[in-house]
């Protein structure tokens, strides 16, 4: 039988840029997370092993609290589905490229070096790899406890050091000294196998004996609070008269 073909259409770099810019743009949230968090996040979700609900990590990417947050600002209900509709792509395009058997490339910003920057710099920005990571450790937190068995598991938390350890690099009482730029480095060139064999041991891939569906995006639900906070239902508000899918 004939392997299924991806259906993906990954997302350009003129629509990384677009989602990028829509993130860190005044429309959103002070706390919203950006491209390199967003990447992060969403890999994490793919891996986990319980499913989440779109309105439940929608809510995370504008960094929703117990105590509220300002209103994401859509130019348009139309312009509220593409940014969900970006969301779904790049969702779709990890979620392939993990069930495929390949390691997924992070989306990582550009940092200076610790030895190229001052200590003022320093203590300002966050090593490589670190936001992405912080991301991936929002989806963990999530639905943490179904992640135990990752973590008492020998293979799969060596696989989650290079993660734990970037998240949380700044952090004295999970890693003692600042980490060196060689550090980074191995870190960064470790997260992208060290996500496919988190995957696997969750979900098994395209090799394995246990065959798994392809992790979809989860798409909000009719009576799913819309994500412009207009207090109305999707249905209701920036998903009505949305084309069916």
């Amino acid at each position: 039988m004939a392997s299924r073909k991806p259906r993906v259409d990954p997302l350009t770099e003129s629509e990384l840029d677009e989602l990028d810019r829509f993130l860190l743009s005044s429309a959103t949230p002070e706390d919203s997370m950006d491209l390199e968090e967003l990447d992060g996040f969403i890999t994490g979700l793919v891996v986990s092993p319980d499913q989440v609900a779109a309105s439940e990590w929608l809510s995370l990417v504008w960094g929703d609290t117990e105590a509220g947050r300002r209103p994401v600002r859509f130019d348009s209900a139309v312009h509220c589905r593409r940014m969900l509709e970006l969301f779904e792509r790049h969702w779709a395009t990890i979620a392939w490229t993990l069930h495929a058997g390949t390691p997924p490339m992070p989306i990582l910003f550009d940092y200076a070096a610790p030895g190229q920057r001052s200590a003022a710099d320093a203590a300002l920005e966050l090593v490589a790899g670190s936001t992405w990571s912080i991301g991936f450790m929002r989806a963990i937190g999530l639905h943490a406890d179904a992640w135990q068995d990752a973590f008492d598991d020998d293979d799969a938390a060596q696989a989650l050091t290079p993660i734990v350890t970037l998240a949380h690099a700044d952090d004295r009482e999970i890693v003692e000294r600042p980490l060196a730029a060689a550090q980074v480095d191995t870190l960064v060139d470790s997260l992208p196998e060290s996500t496919l064999e988190l995957y696997q041991f969750f979900h098994g891939g395209e090799h394995s004996a246990t065959r798994v569906a392809v992790r979809k995006p989860p798409k909000l639900k009719a009576g799913d609070p819309c994500p412009c906070c207009s207090g109305l239902k999707f249905s209701a508000c920036c998903g009505a008269n949305a084309s069916p899918n």
